[in-house]
């Protein structure tokens, strides 16, 4: 009997030892991160990574590295903190991947930007005031146009609105500026569009991006390099095709990787004349009765 409330006294005395011990420990450990910020930390990494893969894809024209970064924003979708942003840049590769598309495959590009404009709709449904989605569903619904005309008494006034919206929210965003100046360019004069005009939004658009500071990393960035680009593509269909080189290379300037640029645009203006030589044969000289012409 005197065994049995000795062993039970010390079996007690183990278990208050042990208790006080892991209260002990307890308070000397770090306090774990909650879910929430643990969330938002993955989701924040995971806008970064993507944002840096859609960069590189988008350089190298390269649609795997794209949907990767797609994948990488949808994940991160998964974070209610950061969800109006992460279906935004899900939007973004789908709109990136529908351009690349464009013209070689009718029915995945279609399909890319059925689901851009469902991502960026519930990124509005969200945060109404993101002028970036505002506009970017613009631009969406503009592509849409572009591979279904008929559709445009439908969608013309859809992409209209959103870019109204865009405009009223934020009229100095270069992103904002840019999209509605390619909406003017791409345009029939008939409804509406102005190839002058979205000149002078591509030059509007490329004063704010040489001005803009973005502090935040995980806000969108993109367009800079693009912006040049389109100033050229503007001034090669016109055949200004000096002015479209110089925004050329000031694209180049920005962002020397640009794919679109070295490997699509560039190579579509005629080659230069050769410095210092003559516009005609040395061997045979200048037409009969014409001067020689002066040195380029």
């Amino acid at each position: 009997m005197q065994q049995g409330i000795s062993r039970g006294s010390s079996d007690s005395m183990t278990m208050v030892l042990v208790l006080f011990l892991t209260g002990a420990l307890a308070g000397l450990l770090p306090p774990a991160a909650s879910p929430v910020t643990a969330q938002v930390r993955g989701a924040d990494d995971l806008i970064l990574e993507g944002k840096e893969q859609l960069q590189t894809g988008l350089d190298s024209n390269d649609l795997d590295v794209i949907r990767r970064a797609r994948a990488l924003f949808e994940r991160a979708t998964a974070d209610p903190n950061r969800s109006s942003l992460t279906h935004y840049y899900v939007a973004l590769a789908d709109y990136r991947l529908a351009n690349l598309l464009y013209g070689t495959d009718r029915r995945q590009t279609l399909s890319y930007l059925n689901d851009s404009v469902e991502h960026l709709k519930e990124a509005i449904r969200i945060n109404d005031r993101f002028a970036e989605a505002h506009a970017l569903l613009s631009g969406s619904y503009g592509q849409k146009i572009g591979l279904s005309p008929l559709e445009s008494i439908i969608l013309g006034p859809k992409s209209g609105k959103a870019i109204e919206r865009a405009t009223e929210l934020e009229p100095d965003n270069p992103r904002v500026v840019l999209l509605k100046a390619i909406s003017d360019y791409h345009t029939p004069k008939m409804f509406g569009g102005d190839r002058e005009q979205a000149m002078a939004g591509f030059q509007r658009a490329a004063e704010l991006f040489d001005e803009e500071l973005i502090d935040d990393p995980l806000q969108p960035d993109w367009g800079h390099d693009e912006v040049y680009a389109w100033i050229g593509m503007a001034h090669n269909d016109a055949g200004a095709y000096e002015l479209a080189r110089e925004a050329y290379e000031k694209a180049l300037a920005i962002n020397p990787d640009f794919g679109w640029v070295k490997y699509v645009l560039q190579p579509q203006l005629p080659p230069q004349p050769a410095r210092g030589l003559s516009l005609y044969s040395p061997a045979s000289g200048p037409p009969e009765g014409a001067e020689a012409p002066s040195q380029v």
